[in-house]
């Protein structure tokens, strides 16, 4: 247990380092994958709802904390998305990998769509801009992301086996 747990926060703070130097320099068009928000999918998939909800709880709070967004918002997205991805346990439930893209698609949606709510109930902004909002930034950003974790999929389901 206590191995698993070193190794996700090893995961997550590799992804943070990432997400701040790498990722500004490989982005398209102003797109950038999140990986903090692909970590949390990944780790929620395995670990579960309760770990799903507690990684997401932090994780969203420390974006806060760094954000000059409203406090709070990254949180609860990120809290309520870590418990959406966590229902979909691999011990619980076995996915293929395109349920498993289809997935992270939309937790990607679920998480922007969240967050602009969130600023939408708190600044009085106009509702009718979400969807496009949706459509051209969080769909080709969740795309990015999917490109992204082909990495970790390719890594368990084709080089492990082989090496056992």
């Amino acid at each position: 247990m206590t191995n698993k747990t070193f190794k996700w926060i090893g995961w997550f703070l590799l992804c943070i380092v990432l997400q701040s130097t790498v990722i500004p320099h490989i982005s398209i068009f102003s797109i950038k994958p999140d990986l903090l928000l692909l970590a949390l999918f990944l780790m929620s998939t395995k670990a579960g709802v309760m770990a799903g909800v507690y990684v997401g709880f932090f994780l969203g709070l420390g974006q806060d904390l760094f954000s000059p967004e409203i406090l709070g918002q990254n949180a609860l997205a990120k809290t309520v998305v870590g418990f959406f991805a966590g229902l979909f346990n691999e011990r619980v439930m076995r996915m293929d990998p395109v349920t498993q893209a289809a997935l992270l698609i939309v937790v990607f949606l679920m998480n922007d769509a969240l967050i602009m709510a969130v600023q939408i109930v708190k600044t009085g902004g106009e509702a009718h801009i979400v969807l496009g909002e949706l459509l051209m930034v969080t769909l080709p950003r969740a795309i990015y992301s999917l490109l992204l974790a082909m990495l970790p999929f390719v890594w368990e389901n084709v080089i492990q086996p082989v090496r056992r």
